[in-house]
């Protein structure tokens, strides 16, 4: 045992008190779960609020019952204890504000002994220059946020003549969907290694990743399904659509789905990760209101991105807007992409057809505050 799983059992043994406690507390003065009209003990109140913007545009609350938050909290500790370590200082990025992966990933953080910069996704208080001097000057082992902030912080870094790779960065955790050539190209600019959690609103630790990368859904809460982002259609022998969680509550009587707003792609039963896990495989692919709508069926900035990095030209910063029926990627190419992007382009043409629009990455850095000297 070392002090660090000897802290993490102590926090264990501690949880599991208190959802002991919660699922046996009864009405002041009696015993017993309260039982609701049907005669079903009622689930135990919220103890996590936050919200979401859902496939209509529209925001959606999203609250969670301590039991389901503190299972999410073993499930993200454990996804991240063959990573992190007492020497580790982590800078979480994550979204946090009305938000629940930047809470999660905190208190994983917390749970496994490393030291923790929060700093959210707001740059009003912390602008990216800002944060990349946090990285310098804390030596910052690891960067837990989105994919184009560490893109976004590795070019900041080489305009003021530094070297990425000699931050001492280690380890990029990316919370949000890219193609993994995207997450390499990424990490090797910092000379680190690159690992993906994925989360759904209401369960910041829906998929985590075994010893080769590949995200496995965990499944001892919920089973996944899908359903089509076409609106009317059933496609049941389809393997991407819109990611449904059919939750299991331990006092109802059946499971209650959960429709996420996350486009994925689940791999055909029976299909098994050489890793030797038995949990079902998942492939993230964006929000379902961030891909546009083709005949051959929805695209997403990610599907684009496989493209993309199959060549040499492309950087890690890639954007991408819904406009109409296409969908407009800029990517950024260095000083020669004036040269490089028509053949980018009708690469990306031939691949997924007039759906998507490929145009530069214009990055004005005279709009961002001037980093102080590290």
């Amino acid at each position: 045992m070392t002090p660090v799983t000897d802290r993490f059992e102590a926090y264990f043994d501690q949880w599991l008190h208190t959802l002991e406690a919660d699922a046996h507390r009864g009405p002041p003065g009696g015993t017993g779960a309260p039982a609701g009209p049907d005669g079903l003990p009622r689930p135990s109140a919220p103890v996590r609020y936050a919200e979401w913007e859902g496939p209509d545009g529209g925001t959606h609350a999203v609250r969670m019952s301590r039991r389901e938050w503190m299972l999410n909290q073993f499930d993200t500790a454990l996804a991240l204890g063959d990573l992190l370590t007492p020497d580790d200082v982590v800078v979480v990025a994550a979204p946090y504000e009305l938000s629940l992966e930047g809470a999660s990933v905190e208190r994983a953080v917390e749970w496994l002994g490393a030291s923790l910069i929060s700093v959210g996704t707001s740059n009003t208080i912390c602008p990216v220059p800002r944060l990349l001097d946090l990285i310098h000057r804390y030596r910052v082992t690891t960067l837990v946020g989105p994919p184009q902030l560490a893109a976004e912080l590795a070019a900041l870094d080489e305009a003021a003549g530094r070297r990425p790779a000699a931050a001492g960065l280690t380890t990029l955790v990316a919370t949000r969907p890219a193609a993994p050539e995207r997450l390499r190209r990424i990490a090797a600019t910092w000379g680190a290694s690159a690992t993906v959690l994925f989360g759904t609103p209401s369960r910041p630790a829906t998929a985590t990743p075994c010893r080769l990368g590949r995200l496995h859904l965990v499944v001892d809460r919920f089973e996944a399904r899908l359903r089509s982002t076409a609106p009317g259609r059933i496609d049941p022998g389809g393997t991407r659509g819109e990611l449904v969680l059919d939750v299991r509550h331990p006092d109802a009587p059946a499971p209650v789905p959960q429709p996420t707003g996350e486009l994925v792609e689940l791999p055909p039963p029976g299909s098994r990760c050489t890793c030797g896990s038995e949990r079902q495989l998942v492939v993230p692919l964006g929000r379902v209101a961030d891909a546009v709508a083709t005949p051959q069926g929805p695209i997403t900035q990610v599907d684009v991105e496989h493209c993309l990095f199959a060549s040499p030209y492309p950087r890690g910063q890639v954007t991408s807007r819904l406009e109409g029926d296409h969908l407009a990627v800029a990517c950024a190419v260095g000083s020669a992409g004036g040269r490089h992007l028509p053949a980018l382009r009708e690469l990306v043409r031939s691949r997924l057809g007039p759906a998507v629009e490929l145009t530069p990455f214009e990055e004005d850095r005279k709009t961002w505050p001037k980093a102080t000297p590290v």
